[in-house]
């Protein structure tokens, strides 16, 4: 196995009664990032019972059951990713390789206003079922309000309202990290921001975090930030604006005023951060290019609905306009359905290839018309090639940003998965800071470890110090690289070695070891 083939950086130490080891893992000769942004230094590092107990130089004397030789290797705090949907199917795929082979040790998920609504009978499901991650939750505003209203286009009675602030609190006393929303999405589309602010309050109050997929980030990009920066003020709770990005070609270069109205907020008294992906497509279903009226009153409905001309119209009209100025990027090949419901064969094709299979030939209207039917039969999962790359490396820089995937738990019949859901972390490390030096080693690591721990008060994780769990990435910095691409996108990394999780190895030389020493992290409540 690959592991044996690593044999200089792996030696188990064979000492008799293991009751004689001061440790039950030394890892020595590494030069440790920590997490904090300062610069590398070399040191040997100690776990005892999952606990990082000793960082220094570690003589001979002292002796553990297991050793590492991370010579030439980057030790660093085990990756956060404050921006998943991984509990999509963690239950089903506990182990979640994609993650781990990225060298992610806790994953937060609930993120986009979708999440369970009983945040503890979930998190209770996890810790039965066994992960192989860490694991924090946000409770859904979507997800809180499709229970209480379903589909409804409208604002809640005073009846609903108090509902759902009950299901906020009842998340947040469970343990949820804070309240996320995907007003972008339906229902979410539908709430008013006086509604979002009451129950952002509610998170607030607990001392959780509003995490927003804004209303809009490609045209409407401006007014939808100053709707989030407003949101935190009037709720008086700190604010983390997801994959920040602006989409489609008329918004290219906003991230310099993006920038500076973070900025302003944060100068006015606004805690306010965000995060992003490294790469320049989105990822999202087929009906974001869809006005939000067309689906209200659920599907039934809204199908019915879509038979009138005049409203079918102007759903394409909408379409239209999308496809050339938002998250369409101007052309329909952008757009790739990346797995269809009901039609499998259309998966990995672009909407330019499914018009012409429809109509014979291809312009904007077809497409439109083709993205409609397709509705019309199902649910589609897109890939949306509509961001720049010169935008994503400005974001980058900012030092209120953080890395993260807005990847998910990939499923084994997942065939073309956004590459994120592979390579997030290791394209930052191999592209972005060896390559390209768009970020300094530390500040990367500070951006995925660090940064995000002190942003959700996550305890005694995000750096590497005595008492500290032991959640650490073994890499080597010259060769680490994401393989996931656009045609071939679960392609693991390389270059990452060891991952450890509360001081289990769940990656070793490479290769995962099966184990779930993953833990279920909970909100300390205020």
């Amino acid at each position: 196995m690959k592991r044996f083939l690593l044999s200089s950086l792996l030696l188990f130490l064979s000492i008799g009664c293991s009751n004689s080891d001061d440790f039950d893992l030394i890892i020595r000769n590494g030069s440790v990032v920590d997490g904090s942004g300062v610069e590398a230094f070399k040191a040997d590092l100690a776990i005892r019972e999952g606990k990082i107990v000793q960082i220094g130089d570690l003589g001979p004397e002292n002796t553990a059951r297991e050793e590492i030789d991370a010579s030439g290797r980057i030790i660093a705090p085990g990756f956060i990713d404050i921006h998943t949907h991984a509990e999509r199917n963690l239950l089903d795929y506990p182990h979640i390789p994609n993650y781990v082979s990225q060298g992610v040790t806790t994953v937060i998920g609930g993120n986009c206003g979708s999440s369970p609504v009983d945040i503890g009978r979930y998190l209770a499901q996890a810790e039965s079922t066994g992960i192989a991650v860490n694991l924090g939750l946000l409770v859904g505003h979507n997800s809180v309000r499709r229970k209480v209203m379903g589909s409804e286009n409208r604002g809640p009675t005073p009846e609903e309202m108090q509902r759902m602030r009950e299901l906020v609190g009842k998340a947040m006393e469970a343990g949820a990290m804070g309240m996320s929303t995907g007003l972008k999405y339906i229902p979410g589309a539908y709430a008013k921001t006086d509604e979002v602010v009451e129950l952002a309050q509610i998170a607030g109050q607990y001392g959780g975090i509003y995490v927003t997929h804004m209303r809009e980030e490609g045209l409407g990009l401006f007014d939808a930030l100053r709707e989030t920066l407003s949101i935190g003020v009037l709720a008086n709770i700190p604010v983390q604006v997801s994959h920040f990005k602006a989409m489609g070609k008329s918004m290219w270069g906003s991230p310099a005023r993006m920038i500076s109205m973070i900025d302003s907020a944060r100068a006015h008294g606004l805690d306010v951060t965000f995060d992003q992906y490294p790469y320049t497509a989105t990822s999202t279903g087929l009906g974001v290019l869809l006005p939000a009226w067309a689906f209200a009153g659920g599907r039934d409905q809204y199908l019915q609905n879509w038979q009138n001309p005049d409203t079918r119209a102007k759903i394409r009209d909408a379409i239209v306009h999308n496809l050339l100025h938002d998250r369409g990027g101007g052309d329909p090949a952008s757009i790739v359905i990346i797995r269809s419901e009901h039609d499998s064969t259309l998966d990995g094709k672009n909407l330019a290839e499914i018009t012409q299979l429809f109509f014979g030939s291809v312009d904007v209207g077809k497409a439109a018309e083709t993205v409609i039917q397709l509705m019309e039969k199902g649910r589609h999962s897109c890939i949306y090639h509509c961001l720049n790359e010169e935008d994503v490396r400005r974001l980058m820089t900012h030092p209120l940003g953080m890395v993260a995937s807005d990847g998910h738990t990939v499923s084994a019949e997942e065939r073309f998965p956004h590459p994120r859901n592979f390579g997030t972390f290791p394209r930052v490390l191999g592209q972005y800071v060896r390559e390209l030096g768009v970020l300094a080693l530390p500040t990367a690591i500070n951006k995925m470890t660090g940064a995000v721990a002190e942003r959700l008060n996550i305890p005694d994780r995000g750096e590497i110090a005595p008492g500290n769990w032991a959640d650490l990435v073994i890499f080597d910095p010259l060769s680490i690289t994401d393989h996931a691409t656009w045609s071939q996108p679960k392609n693991l990394s390389s270059g990452i070695d060891f991952v450890l999780v509360n001081g289990e190895m769940v990656l070793s030389g490479g290769e995962q070891t099966g184990k779930l020493p993953g833990m279920t992290l909970r909100s300390k409540l205020e």
